[in-house]
């Protein structure tokens, strides 16, 4: 039998030069809280994100919000769930040391066969989080849009920037995007940036959209929620994530991989408590047993508060499901 955890906390707020950040963090799919505005539903004209996994149990619930006049930005996580263990990828085996005896040399005695380890799916475990929280620098959220879908370039080289400042913290080389990426939907943008985050960590990348799980997914976003996958689809785990009021699909994954953790406005993540810390990121670089791995994605324009709403849904699945779109004819434009 699986649980889900469910947790909310409505949090206070924290000023950054002329940036006003607050956090509001609940788990499971509750009602969204928003900290420090006017009691009740959110204002009109802010925005907000939110993310579930199922699989292990990982993360508690987060909401991540950012507001600057009339924006404002959360991200959320709720803990994971999975319908099995998730196995190790190699089985220890041990080799019998040889005893001296008698007129043997011991390098010489013939070590017994290793004992062949059981086959076992393949899971590559989550790479660890940042050690604190990365301000974007440059802030996107001067360049972009919170209240429609904004492809512009100054927004998305504005985001990119701050990203590749985020990465060469941990190491990692910039991102580089598609060069079809200005014909790409947003949900196909969606798909590409959770990728392009998975994949230069040495996590397996989602192979495909699958067409069951874009429509759970639209759903998600049209009704500003996590989605989850569709009656009957076969997993072995899964995580979603939904925002609201962001303009670029590249805006939310800069807020679910890199300001997050503690030292954030985020009140589930503290020294006590640990586990709410980076919840979001964990989401996007779910440790699954790709047989294969796919995604869902949804975008409205005119959803959450008017503004922009968009959800995706990562689904280790055993089946063969019905695909729309391929990480393979993509990586031809990288």
């Amino acid at each position: 039998m699986t649980t889900v955890q469910r947790t909310r906390v409505v949090v206070a707020t924290r000023v950054a030069g002329s940036k006003l950040v607050a956090i509001a963090c609940m788990g499971g799919l509750g009602a969204l809280v928003v900290a420090g505005l006017l009691p009740g539903a959110p204002s009109a004209g802010s925005s907000v994100m939110s993310s579930s996994s199922r699989g292990a149990p990982e993360n508690s619930a987060n909401f991540v919000q950012v507001a600057q006049a009339a924006r404002v930005a959360m991200i959320r996580s709720v803990p994971a769930r999975a319908d099995s263990a998730v196995v190790p990828t190699t089985v220890a085996t041990t080799v019998p040391t040889a005893t001296p005896s008698s007129g043997v040399n011991v390098d010489e005695r013939p070590a017994p066969a290793p004992v062949p380890a059981a086959p076992v799916p393949q899971v590559v475990a989550s790479p660890g989080n940042p050690p604190a929280d990365v301000a974007p620098s440059p802030n996107f959220v001067d360049s972009c849009s919170g209240t429609s879908y904004d492809d512009s370039a100054g927004c998305v080289n504005a985001t990119v920037q701050a990203i590749d400042n985020a990465r060469a913290q941990e190491g990692l080389p910039n991102m580089t995007i598609p060069g079809n990426w200005t014909s790409l939907t947003p949900q196909q943008q969606l798909f590409v940036a959770t990728n392009l985050e998975r994949t230069v960590r040495g996590l397996a990348p989602l192979s495909a959209m699958a067409t069951s799980l874009d429509q759970s997914a639209q759903q998600g976003a049209s009704a500003d929620q996590d989605p989850s996958p569709t009656a009957g689809f076969p997993f072995t785990r899964w995580g979603a994530n939904w925002s609201g009021g962001f303009g670029n699909p590249l805006e939310a994954m800069y807020m679910w991989m890199y300001d997050d953790g503690e030292g954030s406005a985020n009140l589930d993540c503290t020294p006590s408590n640990p586990s709410g810390c980076w919840g979001h990121r964990d989401n996007v670089l779910l440790a699954m047993s790709c047989t294969p791995c796919v995604m869902g994605a949804g975008f409205v324009a005119q959803a959450y508060q008017g503004g922009p709403s968009m959800a995706e849904l990562l689904v280790s699945t055993s089946g063969n499901p019905a695909v729309d779109f391929t990480w393979q004819q993509e990586e031809a434009f990288l």
